[in-house]
């Protein structure tokens, strides 16, 4: 299954909200699964789920001198040489067979999006689906060719927003519909609110099973900014309803199950 998630606009959390959830499908039900960034952005991916095993990657990455993982993967698609097995071996381990994370390289974002380079990061999404359960790609912020594409081809599109009248006046006045299913995600979530779930659902005509919440939280955020992200997953996964972190991942485990049910997932 592919998974896009993408933001009209910059500062919703797009990225922080993919790699917990992918987390969650690793963690708690042992999907395997790939996180990519696609090539309309700097990849910042690394400082969510940095541990010692991406150590050199990123090194490599940060002084501009790699010419690996996702740049590779591109060049070998444009000479009509890539394999399954050169994006498994491209794949940076994050979990130990479960959660991967591919690098985007050195070489900077993509300066033009012709249909020929649209097809090749496509392709190069097909090959990781057939060695993961789920595809996660981070299609970033804002319309352009290439999200639009990856969006159009995804299975499920979720589309993470902000708990502010502007921002979601402005996307659900123009509201995005893709072939695949779509899921509105509020990120940063609080409850007292006036846009609180049961508003954004009255206002927005939103049915349960179309919109999900990351609740505020100051530890995750912590713990993602600290490239921490996936270990507190881990640790909390399975906190009981005395521990601080339990209606947290409680909702979070609830919108995880959501995304995937939206693209034909069961857990049964």
């Amino acid at each position: 299954m592919n998974i896009a998630f993408w933001s009209p606009e910059d500062g919703c959390g797009t990225t922080s909200s993919m790699a917990a959830v992918a987390s969650v499908c690793s963690d708690a039900w042992n999907l395997k699964t790939i996180l990519i960034q696609s090539r309309n952005q700097d990849g910042d991916l690394y400082n969510k789920l940095e541990n010692p095993l991406l150590a050199d990657v990123v090194r490599e990455e940060r002084t501009g001198f790699a010419f690996d993982g996702l740049e590779f993967l591109l060049w070998q698609a444009e000479q009509q040489r890539i394999t399954t097995r050169m994006v498994k071996a491209a794949m940076a381990e994050v979990v130990k067979q479960y959660m991967y994370y591919l690098p985007q390289g050195g070489g900077g974002i993509f300066a033009e999006q012709t249909e020929e380079e649209k097809s090749l990061m496509w392709k190069i999404i097909c090959h990781a689906g057939q060695l993961c359960d789920l595809v996660f790609i981070d299609c970033g912020s804002g319309d352009n060719e290439l999200s639009e594409y990856i969006k159009k081809q995804a299975d499920v599109v979720v589309v993470n927003l902000l708990q502010e009248r502007t921002g979601l006046d402005r996307y659900f006045a123009h509201r995005h519909m893709y072939p695949g299913k779509t899921v509105c995600l509020i990120n940063q979530y609080q409850q007292d609110s006036v846009y609180n779930r049961q508003n954004l659902n009255r206002l927005y005509r939103l049915g349960e099973e179309e919109s999900g919440v990351i609740l505020h939280n100051p530890f995750f955020r912590h713990a993602s900014d600290r490239g921490r992200l996936e270990r507190f997953i881990r640790r909390h996964i399975r906190c009981g309803f005395l521990n601080q972190q339990y209606c947290f991942m409680q909702e979070l485990m609830r919108v995880s199950c959501l995304i995937l049910q939206a693209g034909g997932w069961s857990r049964e």
